[in-house]
């Protein structure tokens, strides 16, 4: 079986909130190069984990429109 990876915003702590934004951000590309099944965990945000193009996709705007509301 393969293990999901989860980027989760807790596991991040000390840093500001552009900064955790950026490392889930790469933590997202890097898991989609490497085609690893993961899943995004933010305040409020959990997408479970998955691959593929449009799950990299709602990552990322998870992401980009974090705060937003």
């Amino acid at each position: 079986t393969v293990k999901s990876h989860w980027l989760e915003w807790d596991s991040l702590p000390g840093m500001g909130r552009e900064e955790r934004l950026s490392s889930l951000c790469r933590g997202v590309v890097d898991a989609s190069e490497l085609q690893r099944e993961y899943g995004l965990r933010l305040p409020g945000v959990e997408i479970k984990p998955a691959s593929g193009e449009i799950h990299r996709h709602r990552c990322l705007a998870a992401l980009a429109l974090f705060g937003e509301s």
